[in-house]
């Protein structure tokens, strides 16, 4: 086994699960609408979105660095990938918003759920394939964060079309299901790898 790789892989799903917990604090902010919490609560879901960013790329290359057992295993690095790009995608909507351009940001940041969302679909597909140790719960904690990420931009579209609070809440709901999910994941690849070794 390549250990570079998947110390890579490893490092990456702790620090993709960092930052969807300050996305999700962020979120959580802005959801409360305390007096000055939307500005702050935006600045940790942009600084969130990019600790992610780093964690899904990271992990992206540790995998581009495991030999490949079959052609499958290209779609879990390009679900990484994805989730990288949805992620910068929120780092943009999200900067968009704070600076007053709310309608830009929602746009680009709905755009960077669907991409969060189908990466950790393809990874969550990839992982179910595997008949290694601890796939199950790694399969688990990706599929929660296709699935809490797509709730996100239900949210999202709710806030767009005028039902601000709700959409706010629902953001902040989806956002906790994508950090447990991340967080599953993280420990089911650390074990695997243990394991292997």
């Amino acid at each position: 086994m390549d250990v570079y790789g998947e110390q890579l892989i490893i490092t990456g799903a702790w620090i993709q699960t960092i930052g969807a917990g300050v996305a999700s604090i962020g979120n959580t902010f802005i959801a409360t609408a305390e007096e000055n919490s939307e500005t702050a609560g935006g600045e940790l879901y942009v600084l969130g979105n990019g600790i992610e960013a780093t964690g899904n790329a990271i992990k992206a290359i540790g995998r581009t660095n495991l030999p490949l057992d079959n052609e499958d295993e290209t779609f879990g690095t390009m679900g990484a990938w994805f989730q990288a790009a949805g992620n910068v995608a929120n780092v943009v909507g999200g900067s968009q918003a704070l600076t007053g351009k709310r309608d830009e940001g929602l746009n680009i940041d709905i755009l960077g759920d669907v991409f969060q969302s189908t990466g950790a679909a393809f990874e969550a597909t990839i992982s179910s394939l595997s008949h290694t140790a601890y796939t199950e719960w790694i399969a688990m904690g990706q599929s929660i964060q296709s699935f809490a990420v797509a709730i996100e931009a239900i949210g999202l579209l709710y806030i767009k079309k005028g039902k601000v609070k709700f959409g706010q809440q629902i953001v902040a709901l989806g956002s906790y299901g994508q950090t447990a999910g991340a967080a599953i994941a993280a420990i089911g690849l650390t074990k695997k790898f243990n394991v292997l070794n």
